[in-house]
């Protein structure tokens, strides 16, 4: 019987887990000769780590980008990181935002928030908050913590969105209750601002949004 690609890739995260690296490389290099995305994007992160096989950056990027190219989002992300760095490629900071726009428009969070932060502070881009404000949103509602917290300061200081310390505390709560040192800071001295009936309000929007997009606020 022929195991499918997705088997594969299970069977290979399995033996990953299990410290059983040459196993691994044989389960994602199964999966990754049927042309699945994934599995290409595993067998690339063994050769890129140097665990099951002897270390290949050259290889490792080869793969990724083939996955990219498929849109697999972590490929995608990836590339952005090597690209920014020169890890394994020449640094071209250009093409890391272009895979790195790639990847947050197929829905990868972390890449999201990193093109929000650029966004925001104008780094190799022109700055752009209602941007920044657009992909903060996005990784926001998927449950990002520190896309939540930025989103909510973006409130709180009116870029790239309308100044409203109800809102900004709303989204604010969530990484707070979460423990984030940081997003504790900015929630307290919303408290110092909120008016009692603006904190009723930002209180129950807070609890509406943990529903959605997180955990209990308080």
């Amino acid at each position: 019987m022929t195991l499918s690609a997705e088997s594969l890739n299970e069977a290979g995260i399995d033996a990953y887990n299990d410290d059983n690296y040459a196993e691994a490389y044989k389960q994602f290099h199964a999966s990754a000769s049927t042309g699945h995305a994934a599995g290409k994007h595993f067998l690339a992160s063994l050769y890129y780590q140097g665990q099951g096989v002897t270390q290949d950056l050259a290889k490792a990027v080869a793969l990724f980008t083939e996955a990219g190219e498929a849109g697999y989002p972590p490929s995608l992300a990836n590339l952005a990181l090597m690209y920014a760095s020169g890890d394994g490629v020449q640094q071209d900071v250009q093409q890391a935002l272009v895979f790195g726009r790639q990847a947050a428009e197929a829905g990868d969070g972390q890449s999201q928030f990193n093109l929000a932060q650029a966004y925001r502070r104008g780094v190799d881009i022109a700055q752009d908050f209602e941007q920044a404000a657009y992909w903060y949103k996005t990784a926001a509602q998927s449950g990002s913590l520190s896309a939540q917290n930025e989103y909510g300061l973006l409130y709180a200081q009116g870029q790239g969105v309308e100044l409203d310390y109800v809102e900004a505390y709303a989204w604010i709560a969530m990484p707070a209750a979460a423990g984030d040192e940081q997003a504790i800071k900015n929630r307290d001295q919303l408290l110092e601002i909120l008016t009692p009936a603006q904190l009723e309000e930002a209180r129950a929007l807070a609890a509406e949004y943990a529903g959605l997009y997180g955990s209990d606020p308080y």
